[in-house]
């Protein structure tokens, strides 16, 4: 993990994000205001309906929908009751209302078909947190349920008006939906199904009703938790998320996966019989390296000092627990019994010689090398880099890889090259050289 500059979030960006939040709470304060001022009930919801919804249906693509509350709990409270942090960041296309229309496609619509598809799986989730799921309250019921759903949608009379369900919208109701902060996309508040059915008839565009009051997504607040980012909509590593879609990506990690593989087939470290062997990423963020060398055959691990990296991690790309460590680097590694066969440690040492670190420079890089059996990965900032011209002057990449290849002992000390993250919005900075710092065997 990188601790970022101020350089990352310059004044007008702060003023425009202040703009927007005060914008929300005199929203969310009318809102609330509506809902609670003592006057007659005609008049107490005319005034919260004018406060909490746009005066006029939009029209969205279907693809900007994704999945929210289920009977009536919010998105993120439903994340948290089902252990599911994605849940609201999948698209309703992506979703279980559609594979179940894309079953019933495919023929596949038996009671064993249904009652082990997603949709079930939900509805179950709705009955044993809420006692039912539109007044379905055992498989019977989701039965019904689904063959409704299914014959509405697909059958030869879809269309036609149907008897209402208990907490079912009525005919001719609008989807509604929450706009989702920092994002192209929209939450539907409710819809499901009537989206659902949209995408099956390959239908691209839905006219929706707007609420004023936006809303962020679980792994929003989380990746704007993150202790280097400050709160902005950037990311660190690649997230694919549909509501991130638009968030630059500080790092883009793939260059250097590619770069860090490609060496190690060229020294056969990767198809050795038992495998390529152990892993360790120090500073691993989200986990992106620590899920990519794990997907490669290495048993992969990581150590990074915010909490919430596990989290993450597991939600994004599938980390058991345990995986990732929440610790501080340096103790980490001064505790460590053990030695990782590879070992990568990615912008972290600048802050270690601009005096930021707990130890020297040095020495973190004594403690880098103490873990690693067989090759170290590392990148630095650099003086070519705007924010680094002066604090780190001289800090070029011949300089770097002598004082590599003098503090640690390696037996060889490879430039690998640059990355490829030198651009918008980051013009002018990074181009970090990796270095394969190696033990010859």
């Amino acid at each position: 993990m990188a601790i970022m500059t101020s350089d990352h979030h310059p004044r007008l960006r702060r003023m425009q994000r202040a703009m927007g939040e005060s914008m929300h709470r005199a929203v969310v304060k009318g809102y609330d205001l509506a809902r609670h001022t003592p006057m007659p009930r005609p008049v107490r919801d005319g005034l919260r309906e004018r406060v909490a919804w746009q005066p006029r249906l939009e029209v969205v693509s279907v693809r900007q929908l994704l999945l929210g509350g289920q009977n009536r709990i919010a998105a993120g409270e439903w994340a948290h009751l089902t252990d599911d942090l994605l849940w609201p960041s999948r698209r309703i296309a992506d979703g279980p209302h559609v594979e179940l229309l894309e079953r019933a496609a495919l023929g596949l619509t038996s009671d064993h078909d249904i009652l082990t598809s997603p949709y079930a799986d939900l509805a179950r989730r709705c009955i044993e947190i809420s006692g039912q799921y539109f007044s379905a309250t055992d498989d019977e019921g989701i039965l019904e349920l689904a063959r409704e759903f299914i014959e509405s949608t697909c059958g030869a009379d879809h269309g036609m008006p149907r008897p209402r369900r208990p907490h079912q919208s009525g005919l001719g109701v609008p989807i509604e939906v929450a706009p989702i902060r920092d994002s192209e996309c929209y939450q539907v508040i409710d819809g499901h199904h009537r989206v659902a059915a949209m995408v099956a008839h390959g239908i691209d565009r839905a006219a929706v009703r707007v609420n004023r009051i936006s809303v962020r997504t679980p792994l929003q607040e989380l990746l704007g938790a993150m202790s280097w980012i400050g709160g902005e909509p950037e990311l660190y590593q690649p997230v694919v998320a549909p509501e991130v879609a638009t968030w630059p990506t500080v790092r883009r990690c793939s260059d250097r996966s590619a770069a860090m593989l490609d060496f190690l087939e060229g020294r056969g470290q990767l198809h050795r019989p038992g495998g390529p062997g152990s892993y360790l990423d120090v500073a691993s963020c989200y986990g992106w390296f620590v899920g990519e060398m794990g997907a490669h055959g290495f048993a992969a691990q990581g150590v990074e000092r915010d909490p919430i990296a596990p989290v993450l991690g597991a939600a994004l790309h599938g980390l058991a627990p345990g995986q990732v460590a929440t610790a501080d680097a340096v103790d980490f590694l001064r505790d460590a019994d053990r030695q990782w066969d590879v070992v990568s440690c990615f912008s972290l040492l600048h802050h270690f010689v601009l005096g930021r670190g707990a130890v020297s420079a040095p020495e973190l890089l004594r403690l880098l090398a103490g873990v690693t059996r067989s090759v170290l990965f590392v990148d630095t900032g650099q003086e070519h880099e705007q924010w680094f011209r002066e604090s780190l002057a001289g800090w070029d990449t011949d300089r770097v890889r002598r004082f590599l290849k003098e503090q640690t002992g390696f037996d060889r000390v490879i430039d690998l090259g640059p990355d490829h993250d030198d651009r918008e919005p980051y013009e002018g900075n990074y181009g970090r050289h990796l270095f394969a710092c190696v033990r010859e065997r």
